[in-house]
């Protein structure tokens, strides 16, 4: 079965999920997750794409980007993913596909809803276990927001500075905002 045109966003900004093939690790340790940040940094500066959130996790990776329509888009995922497959197969010796074939770009209507993505891509390690506190992982746009670290991928959020009167403000609110757990994130106990 053919699989569906991409639906073009009102607002030009998507949610971009890319997985590793069959669920195949992506990133075996500093030198991959650096690679494909760099990856990321040079054509998001080639095709003019600006990246809100990220998330690289070990076999698969979600960014909240904003790009100027679907070909560029389609554009930067190729070369991204050429390229660090390229890298990868160099680097551990593999001969086969390293990405599933296509990759998932989920149109994000309007702001709020991008803040929500941001927060969904951002819990993303607490969510497989990796880690307990975020701050902790190291590969996601996560601390740019909470802590003021400088990410040099990020474009800020075009929300953030709306959450907060001060630096200092919108950081402890966003820490609390993506932090804190909802009652329907929270696992059923069975007793």
């Amino acid at each position: 079965m053919p699989r569906k045109p991409r639906q073009p966003s009102p607002s030009g900004v998507y949610h971009f999920i890319t997985r590793g093939v069959n669920k195949k690790k992506l990133f075996h340790g500093q030198e991959d997750y650096k690679s494909y940040l760099r990856l990321l940094k040079e054509y998001r500066d080639k095709f003019n794409v600006q990246i809100y959130h990220y998330c690289l996790m070990t076999n698969h990776i979600h960014l909240a980007l904003k790009s100027e329509n679907l070909q560029t888009l389609s554009q930067f995922a190729h070369f991204t993913q050429r390229r660090y497959a390229y890298y990868y197969c160099k680097t551990h010796r593999w001969s086969e596909q390293v990405f599933r074939r296509n990759f998932m770009s989920l149109p994000i209507h309007d702001d709020t809803y991008l803040l929500e993505c941001g927060r969904y891509i951002e819990r993303n390690p607490l969510k497989a276990k990796l880690v307990t506190d975020i701050k902790h992982y190291p590969y996601t746009s996560y601390s740019f927001y909470a802590f003021g670290k400088n990410d040099c991928l990020v474009s800020e959020s075009p929300l953030y500075s709306t959450i907060g009167k001060s630096n200092l403000e919108r950081m402890a609110a966003y820490r609390f905002y993506v932090v804190h757990d909802r009652a329907q994130e929270i696992e059923k106990v069975s007793f």
